[in-house]
């Protein structure tokens, strides 16, 4: 479950230039600065790929979009093997308590890419959830619920 992606703390590559500590980031090969919220995106990323086992390219991190004239940024998207999105992620910092407007802004995200299943963490709390297009609804859900 995410709530343990702390165990990936000592898999993480860092190092320091000579303003800030760097992590590596494995989706866009460079290292960038290691934020709070950075943090969290690189936990959860190696939860991807080591605990769902979702492959490397089939993982976006910090692309842009536009929504209503608007550009936006998400933290990470995963696809399947189609290239559809499945699983929009937003990752906060751990000092951010997961509310109303953090699953409202990765539902905002969803507007333009139509995932299936949204995410909201934290790092210490991690929620899941599933949209259905058909009746308009969202619920939420186990991780074990989720089929990419």
């Amino acid at each position: 479950m995410p709530r343990q992606i702390l165990k990936y703390r000592d898999k993480l590559k860092l190092k320091s230039d000579s303003k800030s500590k760097l992590v590596f980031d494995p989706i866009r090969k460079k290292y960038v600065v290691l934020t709070p919220e950075e943090f969290v995106r690189q936990l959860f990323i190696l939860f991807l790929i080591t605990e769902l086992k979702i492959p490397l390219k089939h993982i976006a991190v910090e692309r842009q979009i536009t929504i209503n004239n608007k550009n936006h940024r998400f933290d990470i998207l995963v696809f399947n093997n189609e290239a559809s999105p499945k699983l929009i992620v937003e990752c906060k910092s751990h000092k951010v308590s997961l509310t109303d407007a953090v699953a409202i802004q990765v539902s905002k995200y969803n507007i333009a890419l139509r995932a299936k299943y949204l995410c909201i963490t934290n790092g210490k709390q991690t929620l899941f959830f599933e949209v259905d297009y058909t009746n308009q609804t969202i619920k939420q859900i186990e991780i074990s619920q989720i089929r990419i």
